[in-house]
């Protein structure tokens, strides 16, 4: 019999004081596009029938390593949140997709737990919905946390689950059960109900009640029925990891007999392998039908539902019938350029672009039918070049791909150390190369469609106003208004009377900087420039720290333990704006006047500054 939730509450104290000045504040959100979004004939448009395309990151910060990473250094999760909201405006970044980690929030039946976790999230959705950033969320992510891996080393032999404030359902049940087993699908239906209906800490209102979500993915990588869920159990000591995941003993036995069950009722089915076809057909109508009506409940229309379309965002034949014939308007997809596996060490010195180019080949014959694409994940990875996102964006517009979040984005509290997932590293001070490139890529992913012409050479990729080269990891893009660069060039800004943004890093003919670091301006008026400039970065060990046998991707970095990858040096770096005459700046920090040298040449530190002209 399916597990019977229990009508349990749980609360949290002592909420911090950002949460208590937003509760009860309205705010009519007000993006780059009017909601709701809607799908027709495979796109995603806006509800004035615009186009969607939006560009961005997954982030962390109210979760599992980001969160306890945080939290051992002291810092204020809140305030981590601020700050990379301001970079990622300097980024370009309009969209956020978040797996919740749902053992971190939960209990046994799915039960809410009101804890820090989910106050920092509703604190996360507040700050979005403030800043014009569309979200994605994915309320079932199943997987593992490092909260349970650092509360058994601190307890050790006195641990048990009730020494967590949260020990979530996800626990109790193999990955593919999530899909089918009843008492796991009682246990979501209980957890969305409450999900979408409990007042945010921050502003009171209920998640559905936020405009700027726009998406929600009932589960991260489901695994959809499989014939090896008939075999024998896997023997964890030879099948690595991924064994662990799936169900044994008495979970694959249930499976069995369902399996068994409905062969019974289907005497007439006598082609096993269309008969097990139809088995999965039916159990996912049964889960989707299950959970489906729980967002419409709560969200109407206003959201896309979407899902994950199978293993490496291949199509199965049975998989596309009964997502297309479900309530779902978008397929979810993902792209992993892993040159040396995804626990590679570093793979700076490999061309990415060749591995890009074969993934445009494999993607480009797929058949999406009438769903919308958005990818949930995308990333190089095991390297700080920012050349191969910019073909990974080239790709997507290629493909009319229209919601696209990188995986995933390293707080500035934290990234000194790049502790969580070590072969994903993106950020605007530590990662300024790729920072840089991630900024130029999403105006790529923005300005351009299906059939726009990409030239490809093995070395180097260019398009309409846009060059993607391996050679010292460089990216650009132009249009009337946006001129992004990842490092010295020589390119034609165009009309820079029209120009409204300049990003990038190292001296262009707009701009000219001995400082590696990251810099942003954006005109404020007809004389005036706000200037966001970044420190001079070095790397000083590997950010993917070296070999180690076991999986690198998930791997727990205590910071107070192991040293930082990157340092930041906070000393003066020269700045002149070649495309305008400076006459001073004024510092926003404390408000003094900087006098350029004869040159129009600035000693400035990093930070904030409006130059005038």
């Amino acid at each position: 019999m399916p597990v019977q939730p229990q009508a349990t509450t749980h609360t949290v104290t002592g909420l911090p004081t950002q949460q208590r000045e937003l509760k009860g504040r309205t705010m009519n959100f007000a993006g780059s596009f009017t909601v709701p979004f809607h799908v027709r004939d495979g796109v995603i448009y806006d509800a004035n029938d615009r186009k969607v395309k939006l560009w961005g990151v997954n982030y962390y910060v109210p979760f599992n390593h980001n969160f306890y990473n945080l939290e051992e250094l002291g810092k204020d999760h809140f305030a981590a949140i601020d700050e990379d909201i301001r970079h990622f405006r300097l980024l370009g970044v309009d969209f956020i997709r978040m797996h919740l980690y749902d053992r971190e929030i939960t209990d046994r039946h799915g039960n809410i737990v009101e804890n820090k976790n989910l106050a920092v999230f509703d604190y996360l959705v507040e700050q979005c919905a403030q800043n014009g950033i569309y979200l994605m969320i994915t309320p079932t992510v199943w997987w593992n946390t490092v909260k349970t891996q650092i509360m058994m080393e601190r307890f050790y032999a006195f641990w048990n689950i009730g020494a967590q404030d949260a020990f979530g359902f996800s626990n109790y049940y193999a990955n593919d059960a999530m899909l089918w087993d009843p008492d796991a699908i009682a246990c979501q239906q209980n957890y969305l109900e409450q999900l979408f209906t409990r007042a945010s800490t921050s502003s009171g209102k209920r998640l559905s009640e936020y405009e700027n979500v726009v998406a929600i993915e009932l589960f991260n990588e489901p695994r959809y029925p499989n014939r090896y869920l008939l075999e024998p159990d896997p023997d964890l000591n030879s099948n690595g990891m991924m064994a662990a995941t799936r169900p044994r003993g008495e979970q694959r036995q249930l499976f069995v007999r369902m399996w068994q069950a409905f062969t019974t009722e289907h005497p007439d089915e006598k082609d096993e392998d269309r008969r097990f076809s139809l088995f999965s057909a039916q159990l996912m109508q049964r889960y989707f039908g299950a959970l489906l009506p729980i967002v419409r409940k709560h969200f109407g229309q206003r959201v896309l539902t979407a899902q994950h379309i199978g293993s490496e965002s291949t199509f199965p034949g049975t998989t596309k019938a009964f997502i297309e014939a479900a309530d779902i308007d978008a397929s979810t997809l993902c792209t992993y350029l892993n040159v040396h596996s995804f626990d590679a060490v570093n793979t700076d010195d490999c061309n990415h672009l060749t591995y890009a180019a074969k993934w445009l080949d494999k993607f480009a014959s797929i058949d999406f039918g009438r769903l919308g694409k958005i990818a949930y994940e995308f990333n190089a990875t095991a390297t700080t070049n920012g050349y191969p996102l910019a073909a990974i964006a080239a790709i997507y517009a290629q493909l009319d791909v229209q919601l696209a979040a990188y995986f995933t984005y390293t707080p500035a509290a934290i990234a000194a150390w790049n502790p969580g997932w070590l072969v994903h590293y993106l950020n605007i001070a530590h990662t300024p190369s790729r920072a840089a490139g991630f900024a130029a890529a999403g105006d790529i992913f923005r300005q351009h469609n299906p059939g726009d012409v990409i030239a490809m050479t093995p070395e180097a990729w260019s398009g309409n106003n846009y060059a993607i080269e391996r050679k010292n990891d460089f990216v650009f893009s132009r249009d009337n208004r946006v001129f992004r660069y990842s490092g010295d060039n020589d390119i034609d800004p165009g009309d820079i009377a029209a120009l409204r943004v300049v990003s990038g890093r190292g001296s262009s003919r707009f701009v000219a900087s001995n400082g590696n670091g990251f810099y942003h301006l954006a005109r404020q008026d007809a004389a005036t420039w706000q200037l966001s400039l970044f420190p001079r970065q070095h790397y000083v060990i590997s950010p993917e720290r070296s070999r180690q046998y076991r999986s690198m991707a998930n791997r727990y970095i205590n910071c107070l333990q192991e040293p930082p990858v990157s340092i930041l040096r906070e000393e003066r770096v020269t700045f002149t704006m070649k495309a305008f005459k400076v006459t001073s700046a004024t510092s926003l920090a404390n408000g003094s006047s900087i006098a350029p040298d004869q040159n129009g040449t600035l000693l400035l530190k990093p930070g904030e500054y409006l130059l005038h002209l």
